[in-house]
């Protein structure tokens, strides 16, 4: 796999990470109330929406030449896979149920992602 790519793929972690953690935060903003809350959120959904664009875009990044992930892929696997660690999230720091169906529905969205990621580009 090219290097490029490699980078591609770990920019769009980095935008997932960002997503996941601004969407884990949302609770305690409060509905945007909670000024500190509410700036992580903020701050943290401007460095995904960064990110992302960089991992789709063909530029430079930091030096190295990006060969950008196609958009489809790239926004299906960032949605999918924050939906993934969100949910779990939800589970274990909130404690939300997920039940045997929730859980299986949560595969079958990571076995789709994987089979796009290796199929699904042109």
């Amino acid at each position: 796999m090219n290097t490029g790519v490699i980078l591609a793929y770990v920019i769009l972690g980095i935008s997932i990470f960002f997503e996941v953690i601004s969407t884990s935060t949302l609770p305690y903003s409060k509905g945007f109330t909670v000024p500190k809350q509410t700036l992580m959120c903020v701050a943290g959904y401007s460095l995904c929406y960064y990110f992302f664009a960089n991992c789709i875009s063909p530029n430079e990044f930091f030096g190295i030449t990006l060969v950008p992930i196609d958009l489809g892929v790239g926004y299906a696997t960032w949605g999918a896979v924050g939906t993934v660690v969100t949910a779990v999230v939800g589970n274990r720091i909130y404690h939300e149920p997920l039940t045997r169906k929730g859980v299986l529905a949560l595969i079958i969205i990571i076995v789709s992602i994987i089979v796009l990621n290796l199929f699904g580009s042109a």
